[in-house]
């Protein structure tokens, strides 16, 4: 887990790639939290480290409909290490919140997704213009690659409207047809 979400690889593979043996060549998948350092896949790194919003979604997603199954009763430890026991909903919201934090400013005024670029973090007439990338950086949460990917990383977007809407004991009192349902606003 980045400060920033979930990384595609864990940081773990950094120190420990993870290395196969084929007919005697070796291949290696080692951490890369921004772009590739070659040319295979295509050059970029989507899948060894950066963070990558749809995966994210896949698992706030599995976290919110397994909360559904387990309730409060099941806890794990978030983040791993930490001692603190959260149920998976709080887990979901978590991650959650730590992909808003890449567009969010931080106690310095800076955007993480705009990494050091300094025209998108001070000039007034770039500054406040959200760019939604195809993936973000595993730990500095700088975006990288395509700058128009509306549609998946403006997903994030919609995990502000969730979790701003329902709480754990919403969802468990309507289940997911309850929590998820449009509701109409008398006007």
């Amino acid at each position: 887990m980045s400060p920033y979400g979930i990384r595609s690889l864990s940081r773990y593979h950094s120190d420990y790639p993870f290395v196969v043996t084929v007919e005697g060549q070796q291949y290696r998948v080692s951490y890369l939290p921004a772009e590739s350092d070659s040319g295979m896949f295509g050059g970029n790194s989507n899948w060894r480290g950066p963070i990558w919003m749809p995966v994210n979604a896949l698992i706030i997603r599995a976290l919110v409909q397994l909360y559904l199954y387990y309730g409060d009763n099941f806890k794990i430890e978030c983040p791993t290490g930490s001692g603190h026991l959260m149920s998976l909903f709080e887990v979901a919201h978590e991650i959650a919140n730590r992909l808003e934090r890449i567009f969010l400013r931080d106690k310095s005024g800076r955007r993480p997704v705009y990494g050091g670029t300094e025209k998108f973090q001070t000039d007034p007439q770039w500054k406040d213009y959200i760019l939604f990338y195809e993936y973000f950086h595993g730990d500095n949460g700088a975006g990288l690659g395509a700058s128009h990917q509306t549609g998946w990383t403006g997903l994030v977007s919609k995990f502000i409207e969730i979790f701003g809407r329902i709480n754990a004991a919403t969802l468990l009192e309507g289940g997911k047809l309850g929590a998820f349902a449009e509701v109409e606003t008398k006007g």
